[in-house]
């Protein structure tokens, strides 16, 4: 296995992915981070910031910063649970869903140029292999005691 180019290829991908986003949103005045957040909420409002930071494999401090950005930004809203103080639901705004075909008609458009020449077979093959990936990267930690992929 070709380990170089593999870590060539998903960085191309993770690099010219993010720029293209990061470009894109401008007209929104959103970053990369703030429009996976952003779709993420588009799949399900109204949910809490734990979730979000679980559904989106990153860490909480990431997700409070962009949830904070965006409610300056008039995005979206946060709502305190009644029971429990500790949980704060995050919930679109009218803004928030006005930019919503928008803010998705840029992945579509970026993954359509990235499937651009794929026949239908090659394109399953290759969506099926990025899910697997992903899956694993969902679950895998790093132990620094040992050096090994855990998950």
């Amino acid at each position: 296995m070709d380990y170089s180019q593999i870590r060539y290829t998903f960085g191309v991908l993770n690099r010219r992915s993010q720029a293209y986003i990061t470009d894109a949103c401008r007209p929104w005045r959103i970053g990369y981070s703030e429009y996976v957040l952003l779709v993420e909420l588009y799949r399900g409002d109204g949910c809490s910031q734990d979730e979000l930071s679980r559904q989106l494999s990153v860490d909480k401090g990431l997700i409070a910063r962009c949830v904070k950005s965006l409610e300056e930004k008039g995005y979206v809203r946060r709502r305190q649970d009644e029971k429990d103080k500790r949980f704060k639901y995050i919930y679109l705004t009218e803004q928030g869903q006005q930019a919503r075909d928008g803010l998705l008609h840029i992945s579509e458009v970026w993954i359509q140029a990235l499937t651009r020449n794929m026949d239908e077979r090659m394109l399953a093959s290759t969506l099926q292999g990025l899910q697997r990936a992903a899956q694993n990267a969902a679950v895998l930690t790093w132990d620094a005691r040992d050096g090994e992929m855990e998950g």
